[in-house]
């Protein structure tokens, strides 16, 4: 049983666990019978059964006589949907090897705890997840995307702890409005209401103490020849939006900026999502 789920890209700026997009770095995850239980894996990860992967395995179906190796391009820095993936994958696996699952999507999104990272993950494209109901738009042509990831990591539940606890009515009600325009504009494909969608003012100003780096690159994203930028999920990866063609400068310009502390790399958006394939016996 091979699985293979895409990164993402969540919040998306003034989508605060609502919106996300799928991303073409990937995990890929092949399961076979075994003996006994073993994980074979050259990234920085448990090896054993508390394996994030294997937890959500064995919420559907015990790992007991299963082999499972894992390799993955998604950076896990932080921010990039690597959690997600990993229960998505974790999750169809088990359901795909005769563990029942009635709703493997409403299972991820316990197990990882938000819903934005396992819809964009599990659907592919661009999701909006609100009020248990998921919707879904292609990715628009005329944006690309880059990507900074910091060496240095931010945990979830500190950036959680850093957001308040209320906001004044104005904040949420323009966040509300920069939200509508960032969905009205990739559903149109119309680059100019995508940049003035991706405005935030809820989450990001917020956290920027836990990565000062990335906050600046943030301020600067016009600066820096992006049409705009988003912190990535809980940060402190930064995901640039830019203009169809631009990239290649962008990429230089922030590749001079983050020296010695980060890596820059061009990423598309997945339209796929999570695929299952069952090798013939």
């Amino acid at each position: 049983m091979t699985v293979s789920v895409p990164g993402s890209s969540a919040n998306l700026g003034p989508g605060f666990d609502t919106l996300a997009a799928a991303l073409d770095r990937r995990l890929r995850l092949v399961v076979r019978p075994a003996p006994e239980f073993n994980l074979v894996t050259d990234l920085d990860l448990p090896k054993d059964r508390s394996n994030l992967l294997v937890r959500a395995f064995e919420r559907v179906l015990p790992a007991d006589n299963f082999a499972f190796e894992v390799d993955s391009d998604i950076p896990l820095c932080g921010g990039l949907g690597s959690s997600a993936s990993a229960v998505v994958a974790g999750i169809l696996a088990a359901q795909a090897l005769g563990g029942e699952c009635p709703n493997p999507l409403a299972l991820a999104i316990e197990v990882d705890g938000v819903p934005d990272n396992s819809t964009a993950a599990m659907h592919g494209g661009i999701t909006i997840t609100v009020g248990g109901v998921v919707s879904r738009i292609n990715p628009p042509a005329s944006v690309e995307l880059v990507v900074v990831a910091p060496t240095d990591s931010v945990h979830t539940n500190d950036a959680r702890r850093a957001l308040p606890a209320t906001v004044e009515m104005a904040a949420a009600s323009s966040n509300a409005g920069y939200a509508a325009a960032l969905g009205a504009g990739l559903a149109s494909d119309d680059v100019e209401l995508i940049a003035h969608g991706l405005h935030d003012t809820l989450h990001q100003q917020a956290r920027a103490s836990l990565f000062p780096r990335s906050a600046d690159l943030l301020e600067r994203a016009t600066e820096l020849g992006a049409i705009g930028a988003t912190i990535s999920g809980a940060g402190p990866a930064v995901l640039f939006w830019c203009l169809a063609g631009s990239r290649a400068a962008v990429v230089d310009s922030l590749t001079a900026e983050t020296s010695g502390w980060a890596t820059v790399f061009e990423v598309g958006f997945d339209d796929l999502g999570a695929t299952v394939e069952r090798e013939a016996i």
